[in-house]
């Protein structure tokens, strides 16, 4: 479908807006400038023909997507598309890029804003299911958006795999275990994309698991404050409980992970300790964080 045949579709369906510009690639599909009727400046993305082409029903993606405060979505010819602000700022993928990892001193803040977003995400209208560097966002006042909330869940109600729809984003990475393994989208697994995506600003790239993810988020401390009460050794024990393979392992809610990464209260008694079965990976963490603290404490006597 080309541009004038989309904007025409729109018109078709009675939709209060009208195109501005010619379209920008996007990672979900092509994003326009937009403006309604009433004059406000708005962005409409039509999703990639990969991503809608195979979808069963349609109405059920439209369904699950209206849940989550678009100023619109629907069907338009044989396209899907959103309708939401026009944004300013930039995504901490690109933050990433433009100045390489965040240190955690400077991530905590951030992180807090976008679990807190997460929790009433989750509270009002369902698992958000795309949370990756390129989803977070960051405007020019310095506020913290999650964008595209909803919009895999919606793509899996219609009919789509998760992780064929995770992979054509390259956003597989961050998608928890559970539902790469057919599971369904809940908090447990936005928890899983959230630490994920932290792990990643924080160290250049998303978690590998076991040694290597602990090990490397460990020596992300050498550079910061190490002390208990310390922002780095808080941001740093939340995402590794946030990146557990086992569900069950991780934060139950938003909330939890939220006060862990503040520290009020402390991590250990916002719920139970995990399992036995967490994974070895914890283990090399702690081991290699108590190895700084002594480093420290020798250089220092």
């Amino acid at each position: 479908m080309s541009p004038d045949d989309f904007a025409l579709a729109l018109r078709a369906l009675g939709t209060p807006l009208f195109l501005d510009d010619t379209g920008t690639p996007t990672l979900l599909g092509t994003e326009y400038a937009g403006t309604t009727d009433a004059g406000a400046e708005v962005r409409v993305t039509r999703l990639a023909p990969q991503l809608t082409n195979a979808l069963r029903n349609p109405d059920a993606f439209v369904r699950v997507v209206e849940r989550h405060g678009y100023l619109g979505a629907g069907v338009a010819g044989s396209s899907l598309f959103i309708v939401e602000p026009r944004l300013t700022g930039e995504t901490l993928e690109a933050r990433i890029a433009r100045e390489g990892p965040v240190a955690p001193t400077r991530l905590a803040p951030i992180a807090i804003a976008a679990t807190r977003q997460l929790a009433h995400s989750l509270s009002t209208s369902g698992a958000h299911g795309l949370i990756t560097p390129a989803t977070l966002r960051i405007d020019d006042a310095g506020r913290v958006l999650l964008r595209w909330s909803g919009i895999v869940p919606g793509l899996v109600a219609a009919g789509a795999d998760a992780s064929s729809v995770m992979q054509y984003l390259g956003a597989g990475d961050y998608l928890a275990p559970e539902v790469a393994a057919g599971g369904s989208f809940d908090a447990r697994a936005d928890i899983y994309a959230m630490g994920a995506t932290l792990y990643a600003a924080t160290t250049g790239r998303p978690p590998f698991g076991g040694r290597t993810t602990a090990s490397t988020m460990a020596a992300v401390l050498t550079d910061e404050s190490v002390s208990e009460a310390s922002p780095a050794r808080r941001l740093t024990g939340a995402v590794l409980r946030a990146i557990e393979h086992e569900p069950a392992d991780r934060w139950s809610d938003p909330g939890q992970f939220v006060r862990a990464i503040e520290g009020s209260p402390a991590p250990s008694a916002v719920s139970r300790a995990p399992r036995q079965r967490r994974r070895a990976g914890a283990t090399v963490a702690i081991g290699a964080i108590g190895a700084i603290l002594y480093l420290v404490w020798r250089l220092t006597r």
